[in-house]
């Protein structure tokens, strides 16, 4: 039977077809192992995605845009050769932040503390005249607001800097990393579910004291909590961390109903591992049925059985105790809270994929300046090592830059500069991202500790600060939690619902639960085992964890679609990416109001002025996610 040819691109693209044209596809046919039909449609996408809201007939097929598209599937390529090394256990070949770029000749860091104006090599590859980002139409547009009935009046503000306060030890975050010891690790996996074990007994406590007829299981409970692996036909209340069966670590990191397990603490069930049956008639607070929301690494408290000690059998669970709201002495926020305050907060890339002129960047700097802001708050990657200009550093279109800092300075530094001349009292809070991407940190481990040494080697200005990944911050007296990595993407991949009924209070928002699986288990970043891209120093996952109080503002920055929502009385925020490839992204803009009671409350005492109050955040904060 004779074989079936795919037609030629001539078929594709008509017969009137440029042979130069017809010449590069056929090239790219051959270097990417793409068939015609395939080539074409991802040329058509291509052509749509250039186009935005036109016609696609006024973006027609060129050379450059077929130049474009080779970069992009070497880019490609690369990235998922890299992957694939990384995975063997090989090294990514990409640039270091601290060696010369290939193929360009080595020289000493001319750089100390000032900025170079940068020297044109030559255009980019990447054509700035088709970037989406050149040609977008809705820049500005307000996409989201979360209290829009909040007007700030920004007439009266203050003249002084915004007073900012780290509750973070950076010298926990100074460790060496590929040197974790297992026994460390295990000892904080182990305390973590003592610590909520402790939680729940002293809750159990408070209702006996409270209850005139004691139930007699949380008598006991109170006193000591049980092992779910031993045979008891009575309900019992035991504690333990959510885990998988799985023997695969591709597996490792999900549950399902057949699969998942609870793993106890060496003090409670001699660290083993317990399949558990969540029953029909499963309960919450109140007696209610409910729905609910498992991940590995979740700490829970359950009530139940095991009559054969081989399964326990779930009856109820639990509400595990919240952390306080946070509060200060009315003395401190008279000084603190008595005007508005202006935040803005983006998340990088700062740059589109056509180049590394930043010009996303330039644009949020000047919606700084117009809007007078008090605090600016840049979330990495700021140099994205997966940057296809980056990936191939004789197509950089300066010729005068010899290592990734030397690209630093000549933008981003440039650019905190001139925020800082324009506005005497703003002050930049930059925290890096954890992971491989950041090209500027040698540190890739979450917890990440600030870039080292960045005034010397970046050349930062005085009112720009690093920060840790996660940091814990105050500004003015709004508690700040900010955690660089996309744990609401992974809490979504790993999350196994298990469904009752439809009248329960289970928050369907996948967003708004994946915040408040955060707030309940009292970390940035709960999930055990983490991701594959992702490197955990497990020993020191305790400097994600949220110990005293809830924070006024968590910003979770996420792939997932941006939002600003109000969940158990905590402002969560994603800002979105920056930039999006060639396209434009979000920022947020977050104004907070004056706190009344600090401006009208009178104290008569000392004891008056230490009396301390709900900073309530919540109601008098007005966030707008915008367009860049």
């Amino acid at each position: 039977m004779p074989s079936i040819e795919e037609p030629t691109m001539v078929a594709y693209l008509g017969d009137n077809i440029d042979p130069e044209i017809e010449t590069m596809c056929e090239s790219l046919q051959k270097s990417y192992a793409i068939s015609p039909s395939d080539l074409f449609y991802k040329i058509e996408s291509y052509r749509l995605e250039l186009a935005g809201k036109s016609d696609i007939s006024t973006v027609p097929v060129t050379k450059q845009l077929l130049d474009d598209l080779r970069q992009e599937f070497q880019a490609q390529l690369e990235r998922k050769q890299m992957k694939q090394r990384a995975a063997n256990g090989g090294t990514p070949q990409i640039i270091s932040s601290s060696s010369p770029a290939p193929s360009v000749t080595p020289a000493k860091r001319r750089f100390a503390g000032s900025v170079a104006t940068p020297t044109p090599l030559k255009s980019s590859p990447f054509s700035d005249k088709n970037s989406t980002f050149a040609t977008r139409t809705d820049a500005g547009k307000v996409l989201e607001t979360l209290n829009s009935e909040i007007e700030i009046d920004r007439a009266d503000t203050s003249p002084e800097k915004a007073k900012i306060t780290a509750f973070m030890d950076i010298k926990k975050y100074q460790y060496r990393t590929m040197r974790q010891v297992l026994l460390e690790a295990s000892e904080y996996l182990d305390e973590r579910i003592e610590r909520f074990a402790d939680l729940i007994q002293e809750q159990l406590a408070d209702e006996v004291r409270r209850s005139d007829k004691p139930d007699a299981v949380l008598v006991t409970a109170a006193e000591r909590l049980s092992n779910p692996a031993a045979i008891t036909h009575d309900d019992v209340i035991v504690v333990g961390r959510i885990v998988s069966d799985s023997v695969h670590a591709a597996d490792s990191s999900k549950v399902n109903e057949t699969s998942v397990l609870l793993e106890t603490s060496r003090r409670l069930g001699s660290g083993a591992r317990v399949p558990f049956k969540l029953s029909l008639e499963l309960q919450g607070e109140g007696k209610q049925q409910v729905s609910l929301s498992l991940f590995p690494g979740q700490i829970v408290a359950l009530r139940g059985c095991n009559p054969s000690g081989s399964m326990f059998i779930v009856r109820e669970v639990l509400s595990i105790p919240g952390l306080p709201l946070p509060v200060s002495p009315l003395r401190t926020l008279r000084q603190t809270a008595s005007l508005p305050t202006r935040m803005i907060i983006a998340k990088g890339p700062f740059t589109t994929q056509d180049d590394v002129a930043y010009a996303p960047l330039t644009e949020l700097i000047d919606q700084c300046i117009s809007a007078k802001a008090d605090v600016v708050i840049l979330l990495g990657p700021f140099i994205d090592a997966t940057h296809r200009c980056l990936v191939d550093p004789n197509t950089l279109p300066y010729a005068n830059l010899n290592t990734l800092e030397d690209l630093f300075r000549t933008t981003i530094t440039a650019e905190l500069r001139r925020l800082e001349s324009a506005l005497p009292t703003v002050q930049t809070l930059l925290v890096p991202e954890s992971g491989q991407r950041e090209a500027v940190q040698r540190h890739v481990s979450f917890p990440t500790p600030p870039v080292g040494d960045a005034k010397k080697t970046l050349g930062m200005p005085k009112r720009s600060k690093w920060l840790s990944n996660p940091a814990f911050v105050a500004v003015n007296s709004s508690v700040l939690a900010i955690a660089n990595i996309d744990i609401l993407m992974q809490l979504s991949k790993v999350e196994y619902l298990h469904r009752v009924g439809a009248n329960d209070t289970f928050e369907r928002n996948i967003l708004a639960r994946g915040v408040k699986n955060l707030l309940q288990q009292r970390s940035l970043y709960p999930v055990f085992p983490g991701q594959p891209d992702v490197p955990l120093e497990i020993s020191y996952l305790g400097l994600a964890e949220m110990s005293v109080a809830r924070p006024d503002i968590l910003i979770v920055p996420s792939d997932q679609r941006y939002f600003a929502k109000v969940v158990d009385n905590v402002v969560a925020i994603n800002p979105g990416a920056l930039t999006k490839l060639r396209a434009a992204g979000t920022y947020a803009v977050v104004d907070i109001a004056p706190l009344e009671d600090a401006k009208t409350a009178v104290a008569d005492s000392e004891e008056a002025e230490n009396e301390l109050i709900f900073h309530k955040v919540w109601e008098r904060c007005r966030v707008d996610i915008k367009k860049i």
